[in-house]
């Protein structure tokens, strides 16, 4: 099973890592907030030996969704500040020994309807991300935006403008079940289909449809996982899969309980786990 360290957020990061390995995983997303001691190379070289030597856990994609940093739609400053932010955590996931960035796409400002979005967010969002897929094009590296409820890319027009303006070796889409099943409650299997080969990894979680941060253990809330899982596989899905328990407050149990269900979609797509 592939986790993501975030769903432990409130432990110290080899206690998560500990707990990770006992649910069963075998490869893990590091959450930046779990590296923010590892600040020289020597002591992330360090620390990929007790993730990989002492448990077991290979590293897999950086998680940096969220960062303060991340200000595409202010102004010329916060814009050169977001890439400068971009290119340095994707510096931090090749030391891991990691080639995907997770991020998001910008929070979509209060009041601004999806024309004005297309209009004059678009176009700087596509110029931004050119230059950080620039860095990334030599390391074979990619960034992958997660979109949620409230940020631009919940649009599936916008989203799929913005992927098609870039190169899809090094961007594309994190298809996060819950944030999809709030944002687009009616139709999240719909936008499946519509985003295609651009998603490219998938968060599996439940969602009670009604709060955006709270990833519910699969089977356990009010979506229809399998018509998820059966649209993943009509369109040939062949990316990665990593359980998400972001939010959940009993993150430990519901991880034990999700083990199987992990496993049992990873054999149905067909997909590494």
């Amino acid at each position: 099973m592939w986790g993501s360290t975030i769903s432990f957020e409130d432990y110290p990061v080899e206690e998560a890592l500990r707990l990770m390995r006992d649910t069963g995983c075998t490869r893990v997303e590091m959450w930046i907030g779990h590296l923010k001691r590892c600040r020289t190379e020597a002591l992330r070289q360090d620390f990929i030996r007790f993730a990989e030597d002492d448990l077991g856990l290979e590293m897999g994609a950086l998680n940096v969704v969220g960062e303060p940093y991340f200000k595409p739609f202010g102004s010329d400053q916060e814009l050169q500040a977001t890439l400068e932010g971009l290119k340095k955590d994707l510096e931090l996931a090749l030391s891991l020994g990691t080639r995907d960035v997770l991020i998001w796409e910008g929070v979509r400002p209060q009041g601004m309807s999806d024309t004005e979005c297309e209009l004059q967010l678009l176009p700087r969002l596509i110029e931004m991300f050119k230059s950080a897929v620039e860095f990334a094009k030599p390391h074979n590296a990619r960034f992958l935006v997660e979109p949620h409820p409230f940020t631009v890319g919940m649009n599936d027009q916008f989203l799929i403008k913005l992927c098609d303006a870039l190169d899809p070796a090094h961007f594309g889409v994190l298809y996060d079940c819950c944030h999809y099943g709030v944002g687009q409650p009616k139709d999240y299997a719909g936008a499946i289909l519509r985003l295609g080969r651009r998603i490219r990894h998938i968060h599996f979680s439940d969602s009670d449809q009604v709060t955006s941060e709270l990833h519910y253990a699969p089977g356990t809330g009010k979506m229809d996982l399998q018509a998820i899982l059966q649209t993943f596989k009509d369109i040939g899905y062949d990316g990665t899969l990593t359980l998400d328990l972001y939010g959940n407050p009993t993150p430990v149990y519901s991880a034990h309980q999700s083990a199987l269900k992990v496993d049992q979609a990873c054999q149905f797509l067909g997909v590494p786990y």
